[in-house]
């Protein structure tokens, strides 16, 4: 959708009938409907002009800033509306303007990635004939496998309620249509999503296996969940839901950015949360960084016992509750205000800020009780999940990283994600997986009665459910019988001789039955250290050449990356080096920086080793030393000077897995001229 359709002239036809009446009231209530020389305004009880959305007579209407009613297409919450002449809200209608044909949904939001009436709405709002466009809509509930969708694909779910994908590209976006009623579940299993944008209500989608996704849209209240063998994780998450209801995250996200009415639920670990308008946020999970922009005005985010919120970046007044852990609450407005049971380590104050939270760190001690006029506290009712977390996780701080490590592996905790690093990949995998997984298993048990029994899966195999007495009380045949099961193997010597390497790469699902039944999982994931270290290298790679493809050298030369070595040809050798300050040579320095590099060590005559960004000074001291004249006269050299010369530096990066490298790249410098054929 064009910003400019707001200024066109509008020439909009509703071909379908409005939901409300298109007469304008002269009263609703006290208020009154004002008419001023053709600008229509709402005067409310008080005597002021409405602004924004109000409801009258079932209608919706919308005015500007100054209080005049509007027509035409009007942007609110990054959705697009349509007014008719009458002010009213369009719904369930169709509208032509300049030519296009759109279709507006019963929520008043301009459909976009969506099929009626035997057209494709485009990603613009733009209805297209749906036998013109690439587009699949899957309505028979026979399984898809295999298939490669150039355009959408739309799955329908009000007629055969149960799907399955199954190896499945989709090389557009999958969406889920339906009539909003119908409670329907779409099963993906093995598939490499680009997009999914969920479009009806009452409808589940299952994640499985090593399906890929690289953004979710939650569009109404529906669900995406992961099933025990999903091994993946989505990029970006955005719920933008107009109804009411709650939307559940069940599924680990780098990003989530909501701006929907409806209330958010986080049940897995997310790295960045944006929120764009204000509603209720319930945080059961670990959450790195929380941001409430100045748009998301009265928002609410409860955070509960036993999991963490890294950063809370309030720009407008939010209300933080709940018994869970903020490391930090940065307060640039007045209004942020925090529950006496929310445990809060820091907090920073924006400029003129007078009013934020106090610092609340737990308590070390002292009476629950209390008598008299000052009463006392009363220690909550735990649930079981909650009490179980915290029996495990004390064992996964404790014992379970000190016996993995000296089975050669160390442990990192994220959540419910458990990574394990394998430095000794010699070690044999019995030993780690009884002396960590096993025993820590039982160790447990003795804080928390209420595990019933483990199941241990690769996606492909398992250990079966194990009851937690067999388990306090085993045998040698039983740890055998587990063993063989989980890893496939014919015999307790194959078993015994498995080795650290024979498991680099695999993930490994933990799941305990407790004492409500309900089921609480914990993903550990192995990679041998040379396993990341290579991935990192990879991944700095990538970056790199990212960073050269970015450069911009105002058509004076050109940069090529080959490996780790960087080339740079200039198209004339007279041109000065003052002319490329700025323009991008070292500017990939950088920019590598913001993307993991922790610092650099070149090989001038100084040996400089500068952390973190280098600033335009030490660049110039660098290439000083190379040039062997003062800094002040570095910038007149003509790239002559720079002709056959290498400059070599050491990047040393660390990767988000945790693994840390130091890749050597030499910058080479040439002038066309001078270069023989």
């Amino acid at each position: 959708m064009k910003l400019n359709k707001t200024k066109s002239a509008m020439t909009a036809l509703v071909i379908a009938a409005m939901l409300c009446s298109a007469a304008m009231p002269i009263r609703a209530a006290e208020a009154q409907w004002v008419n001023n020389n053709g600008t229509w305004s709402y005067v409310k009880e008080d005597g002021s002009k409405a602004k924004g959305w109000i409801k009258d007579n079932n209608c919706w209407y919308a005015f500007d800033d100054n209080g005049a009613m509007r027509t035409g297409w009007i942007a609110s919450n990054e959705h697009w509306y349509f007014m008719g002449e009458s002010g009213v809200m369009q719904a369930d209608a169709w509208v032509e303007d300049n030519g296009a044909r759109y279709y507006i949904k019963g929520t008043g939001v301009m459909a976009k990635d969506y099929v009626k009436d035997g057209y494709e709405l485009t990603e613009d709002g733009k209805a297209i004939p749906l036998a013109e466009s690439k587009s699949v809509v899957l309505t028979d509930p026979e399984a898809l496998e295999g298939e490669v969708i150039e355009g959408n694909l739309y799955v329908d779910v009000t007629t055969a309620k149960a799907f399955e994908l199954k190896g499945v590209t989709v090389k557009g976006k999958l969406v889920v249509i339906g009539d909003n009623q119908t409670a329907g579940k779409l099963t993906i299993t093995d598939s490499k999503i680009e997009a999914i944008s969920t479009q009806t209500r009452n409808t589940e989608v299952v994640l499985s296996g090593e399906t890929e996704v690289k953004t979710i849209v939650l569009e109404e209240t529906a669900a995406v969940t992961p099933d025990k063998n999903f091994k993946g994780e989505v990029e970006k998450i955005e719920v933008q839901s107009t109804t009411k209801g709650e939307i559940v995250i069940e599924v680990p996200a780098q990003e989530v950015t909501t701006r929907t009415y409806a209330s958010v639920d986080i049940q897995a670990p997310v790295e960045s949360l944006e929120v764009k308008t204000d509603t209720q946020i319930k945080v059961n999970a670990d959450v790195k960084n929380v941001v409430v922009t100045e748009s998301a005005k009265d928002t609410k985010v409860e955070v509960s016992k036993g999991n963490t919120v890294g950063t809370i970046v309030a720009d407008a007044p939010v209300k933080i509750e709940g018994s869970g852990t903020i490391n930090k609450v940065e307060a640039n407005v007045d209004g942020v205000e925090a529950g006496k049971d929310t445990v809060i380590k820091d907090v920073e104050t924006g400029k003129d800020v007078e009013q934020a939270p106090e610092v609340n760190k737990p308590s070390t001690g002292g009476s629950t009780g209390g008598s008299g006029g000052g009463g006392g506290s009363t220690t909550p009712t735990k649930s079981e999940t909650e009490k179980f977390k915290e029996a495990f996780e004390a064992e996964l701080k404790g014992a379970f990283t000190t016996n993995a490590e000296n089975n050669g592996v160390t442990i990192k905790v994220n959540g419910t994600t458990i990574d394990g690093v394998m430095h000794n990949t010699d070690n044999k995998v019995w030993d780690f997986v009884k002396a960590t997984i096993l025993d820590s298993i039982v160790n447990v048990n003795e804080n928390y009665k209420g595990i019933k029994s483990v199941d241990i899966s690769d996606g492909n195999h398992s250990t079966g459910e194990m009851l937690i007495a067999e388990l306090v009380d085993h045998s040698a045949e039983d740890l055998a019988k587990w063993g063989l099961a989980l890893f496939n193997k014919a015999s307790a010597e194959e078993l015994f001789n498995l080795k650290l390497s024979d498991v680099d790469g695999k993930t490994y699902t933990v799941a305990f039955k407790i004492a409500d039944n309900t089921i609480i999982e914990y993903t550990v994931k192995l990679n041998s250290d040379k396993a990341l270290e290579d991935t990192a290298k990879t991944n700095l790679q990538t970056k790199v050449e990212s960073a050269v493809d970015q450069l911009n050298l105002n058509n004076l030369a050109t940069a090529t990356v080959d490996k780790q070595t960087i080339r740079t040809v200039f198209n004339d050798g007279e041109t000065t080096i003052a002319n490329f300050a700025g323009t991008g040579i070292f500017s990939i320095l950088t920019t590598l920086t913001n993307e993991g590099v922790t610092g650099y060590t070149f090989d001038d005559s100084s040996k400089t080793t500068i952390t973190g960004t280098p600033t335009y000074d030490e660049l110039l001291t660098i290439l000083a030393n190379y040039l062997n004249v003062d800094k002040d006269n570095a910038l007149s050299q003509t790239v002559n000077a720079l002709d056959n010369k290498n400059i070599v530096v050491t990047v040393a990066y660390e990767d988000a897995n945790g693994a840390e490298v130091n890749v050597e790249y030499t910058f080479t410098f040439a002038v066309s001229e001078n270069i023989e054929d």
